[in-house]
């Protein structure tokens, strides 16, 4: 019951393997300011996942050919730890982190009042340190609330 494909998603009472009703959500923690050493930082644990967010800047964009004369340029890069999850992941930046570091990216340039900062560019660090479902998603909610954390003047706070 409940199953995709060989994989198995609901105990035979109907709830999630988890022990969570089909209308429960899985619990969040919202954390700001927990790198001193960046500029805003946060970490978000939702559910098994957990997502640290570092940002930097704004910041003078390198090298030049990235800067945009009217707005700053938002650098995310997204990465999974290798000991993230029990399979066993190649250390290193990957096809699927730099196509959700683009999807973030976006996402985030939508909201960041980016034309406020020209010439300049603010790079988002997302490290997943464990992950069930929904890593995406906490990592964008972990930048979000990073950027406030850094001061990023913003339309709205998304979160994933």
């Amino acid at each position: 019951m409940g199953g995709y494909g060989d994989v198995q998603l609901l105990r035979e009472d109907g709830s999630r393997l988890d022990g969570r009703k089909l209308d429960e959500m899985r619990p969040v923690k919202i954390e700001a300011g927990v790198l001193p050493a960046a500029d805003g930082s946060a970490m978000v644990t939702h559910g098994l996942n957990v997502a640290v967010a570092a940002v930097y800047g704004p910041m003078e964009a390198h090298p030049r050919k990235i800067q945009r004369q009217d707005r700053a340029v938002i650098d995310v890069r997204y990465n999974m730890a290798p000991f993230s999850t029990s399979d066993r992941i190649r250390p290193g930046f990957n096809r699927r982190s730099r196509e959700i570091s683009k999807v973030t990216a976006e996402a985030l340039e939508s909201v960041v009042l980016v034309e406020r900062y020209p010439r300049s560019k603010i790079r988002v660090e997302i490290e997943i340190l464990a992950a069930e479902a929904g890593t995406r998603c906490a990592g964008i909610t972990a930048a979000a609330v990073a950027l406030a954390d850094a001061g990023i003047p913003m339309r709205d706070l998304i979160v994933g």
